[in-house]
């Protein structure tokens, strides 16, 4: 099938769908021919510096006098690295990246949303949040997975890879240097599907999932050059997760969970294959990354046929420097794609992730009056550390933060969007703050 490589090579079997090259002799002048990704790549003195994109954003001003297409090269790529809990797929990704000189995305952890600028960790403040407000980290997550607040972690997880992805794109089209990303949104749905298979999620909300997925998809506008999978059995993954000691995460992460992540990985690969080069590893022995280098390097990822369907597609379909500029903003701010993908939707039909307004208002009183001290969200609080209070001078259309960079909606900018009715009628949270509300029985 298009997209598809597939080698044979001593020490480390491959496999994949489509042409199969038998002879690693065969694989030699195709490698003299073809380097669209480069582990020794040197750019020219010449090369345009990275734009700052995560402090200036990207307009349509700086679009005039700052170009895209100049910085596309050989290893201008997009990688994702997929593969089990367990697999070794982050040792793998991490390695990859260095050896390229790529920018290294991890697999995003949900404990990166609950620590903000000022060093407050929400976790401190659990007791005092409502429960649908204490979205639960992996290791809450093992001990208690069938918890309602699991979907509200999976939802979470979806957009925030989602923001990750984007994340991604706007690195390439804004500096010219390559990404591997562990994981991407594309791929996220092995994990619903596992938690679905346990009953750790409702029906419900798993039909609300895939409803957002296929709202989502299509407004991602970049897929991967090449998806790298790590393929690990099972029981391989059973014994690297047994070996890490967490007793919790043994019983969560068992046989029948593992093996839906496995079997799901079949239908998200056949989805990437209509967009992206695959390489498939069998890693029941572990194998050696110099070799997916090489592979990499022998890949065509800056050719593509009309003809030959959809692989690559979506990186030529734009030839001008104002497509790419759109994009460009596209990725970078991230608002568009957000409001398109997740704007409007009815969550207080799903059980799982229905918030009570009472609820929702105790928690910004806690915000108020335990957390900030203050009636301003993140990043207008000077008393508590370095804040811009940059003004009208940050003013964009639908932009709350002070920055315009947000890494992910749910780390801060989420709580522009909360107006509670308490916070409407006393904004300072003096009269409305009731330090024994979870007490109350509501």
């Amino acid at each position: 099938m298009p997209g598809t490589l597939s080698l044979l090579r001593t020490g480390v079997p491959r496999f994949a769908a489509g042409s199969l090259l038998n002879s690693p002799a065969s694989a030699v002048p195709q490698q003299q021919q073809i380097r669209t990704i480069r582990h020794d790549l040197r750019l020219p003195e010449d090369f345009p510096q990275p734009w700052p994109y995560k402090e200036k954003s990207f307009t349509r001003l700086n679009a005039v006098f700052d170009r895209t297409q100049a910085r596309f090269n050989e290893n201008a790529k997009l990688i994702v690295v997929e593969g089990n809990l367990g697999s070794g797929k982050s040792k793998v990704a991490k390695e990859m990246a260095d050896t390229l000189g790529f920018h290294f995305i991890p697999d995003f952890r949900v404990e990166e949303l609950l620590v903000d600028r000022y060093g407050n960790d929400f976790r401190d403040y659990y007791h005092l949040f409502p429960k649908s407000f204490r979205i639960p980290t992996y290791d809450m997550f093992y001990k208690n997975p069938a918890d309602d607040n699991t979907a509200r972690m999976s939802e979470r997880c979806f957009v925030s890879r989602f923001d990750q992805y984007l994340n991604a794109l706007a690195h390439i089209l804004n500096t010219g240097q390559g990404v591997v990303l562990e994981r991407s949104p594309f791929s996220d749905f092995v994990f619903t599907n596992a938690m679905r298979a346990k009953d750790y999620i409702g029906i419900e909300y798993f039909k609300h999932y895939y409803f957002v997925r296929k709202r989502t998809m299509p407004q991602i506008p970049f897929w991967p050059h090449a998806v790298v999978y790590i393929d690990t059995p099972v029981e391989k993954c059973l014994e690297n997760i047994k070996q890490r000691g967490n007793s919790d995460q043994i019983a969560t992460l068992d046989s029948k969970f593992l093996s839906v992540i496995r079997d799901s990985y079949k239908d998200s690969l056949r989805e990437y294959r209509r967009h992206s080069k695959i390489l498939s590893y069998d890693w029941t022995k572990p194998g050696d990354t110099d070799t997916i280098i090489e592979d990499l390097e022998r890949l065509d990822l800056d050719f593509f046929e009309w003809h030959s369907g959809d692989v690559l597609e979506e990186w030529y379909t734009t030839v001008d420097e104002v497509g790419w500029a759109g994009w460009r903003r596209y990725v970078t701010e991230k608002m568009h794609a957000h409001s398109r993908s997740f704007g409007g939707l009815r969550i207080h039909e799903v059980s799982e992730l229905y918030i009570n307004p009472r609820d929702e208002g105790h928690f910004v009183n806690v915000l108020i009056n335990e957390v900030y001290k203050s009636r301003f969200t993140p990043g207008f609080n000077k008393h508590l550390g370095d804040d811009p209070m940059s003004g009208a001078t940050i003013w964009r259309r639908a932009q709350g933060l002070p920055e315009p960079w947000f890494d992910y909606w749910y780390h801060e900018h989420w709580l522009h969007q909360m107006m509670p009715h308490e916070v409407q009628f006393d904004p300072h949270g003096r009269d409305s703050y009731d330090l024994d509300y979870l007490h109350h029985g509501h």
